[in-house]
């Protein structure tokens, strides 16, 4: 590719100065690399403001979208500059038609108005080009334009996903929007906000069906209580478990033995929750069940534990929280405090329990300024 393809000239601040290697002339920038099934390949090629079509075998240029040299007739709306994340999409035309989306960053230099910036259109959208090796015409099929004016000097991406919806990640803005086909925005967000939203910056942004199986075991627990058996399953990072199966375990010395079903529960959330009524259950373990009925991973067997619920805490947690003073809410929660811990049985009920108080104190001074 010649030098003269660049958009930029030397110029310090912009593609580098040429003077050293530090500092080298980038008059091309090559930003992404796709593959076609003929082994053909599509650079975006930054900072000379165009596309090219490379073939596989000998390394030489097929044809050239845009810049200086561009081998088709550019349509409306179909230029661009500066652009990221050139993608070849599948079509069921002729063999004479390529079908591209793109990036069109529309913009050059340093962030935040703190620099020299060079821009050609007013802000960044995302593109969806036709492109007709017969006729050499290109054309526009769809923009994206962003919700809040965003014109990125740097990175960005245009994701075109099953549906026809678009997700264009607005680079060095810190931003992503999902568009419908026609090009009307659907989700917008930031990637943070207030003042640490200056400094973030996204690469590429991609939407994927998520599939998480963790590495780590489900945690299994069972509480006992007078009215029966609690069974708490959670697999943190799983989306694939639909229902657990349950069992129970008898105890036989220092182990457990004879496992028996005991139910099945459907996963509603991040953890499920099996009510045994009425049964003393020794140790528990269970299955996480996916969609097809399939085993996906089992808990660890683990030994019933006595449920926790001091039958004085509710009657002191119902008290009245009426005081006076700061002064009188202090001593008044101190007091309640003392007596809810003469009948915890665990240094986890008493944190909880603390935390619980200083949230009633704190909230009953706060009354009373």
């Amino acid at each position: 590719m010649s030098p003269a393809e660049s958009i930029l000239s030397l110029n310090p601040g912009q593609a580098g100065s040429g003077y050293n290697s530090s500092d080298a002339w980038d008059y091309f920038h090559i930003n992404s690399v796709d593959k076609d099934g003929g082994g053909n390949y599509l650079l975006s090629a930054r900072d000379a403001c165009s596309i090219h079509k490379i073939n596989g075998t000998d390394g030489t240029v097929i044809w050239r979208l845009a810049g200086k040299k561009s081998s088709f007739v550019l349509g409306p709306g179909v230029n661009f500059c500066f652009q990221h994340h050139a993608r070849w999409l599948p079509h069921t035309e002729g063999d004479d038609i390529e079908i591209i989306s793109l990036y069109d960053n529309s913009a050059h230099g340093t962030e935040h108005g703190d620099g020299r910036e060079v821009h050609t259109a007013p802000t960044s959208s995302g593109k969806i080009l036709h492109l007709n090796t017969t006729s050499w015409k290109a054309e526009l099929i769809q923009a994206f334009f962003p919700p809040d004016g965003l014109r990125s000097k740097s990175q960005g991406s245009t994701q075109i996903l099953p549906n026809g919806n678009a997700l264009i990640n607005w680079g060095s803005e810190g931003a992503i929007t999902e568009f419908s086909p026609d090009g009307t925005p659907i989700f917008h967000a930031y990637l943070d906000s207030g003042a640490l939203a200056r400094g973030v910056e996204n690469y590429r942004a991609f939407r994927f069906n998520w599939t998480g199986l963790p590495h780590e075991d489900p945690a299994i627990v069972a509480l006992q209580g007078e009215d029966g058996t609690d069974i708490y399953v959670s697999w943190n990072g799983d989306t694939e478990t639909k229902k657990w199966r349950f069992y129970a375990l008898d105890a036989k010395g220092d182990g457990f033995r004879s496992k028996r079903f005991l139910d099945e529960a459907e996963r509603r959330s991040f953890e499920t929750l099996l009510r045994v009524p009425g049964k003393d259950v020794h140790g528990v373990s269970a299955d996480a069940i996916d969609a097809k009925g399939r085993i996906l991973r089992s808990t660890a067997i683990a030994a019933a534990e006595p449920k926790i619920l001091p039958a004085d805490t509710q009657s002191v947690l119902k008290g009245p929280c009426h005081v006076k003073s700061a002064e009188a809410a202090k001593y008044d929660t101190v007091n309640q405090r003392e007596k809810v811990f003469a009948i915890s049985k665990s240094r986890w009920e008493e944190y909880g329990l603390l935390r619980f108080f200083r949230f009633r104190r704190s909230n009953a001074i706060q009354d009373l300024a």
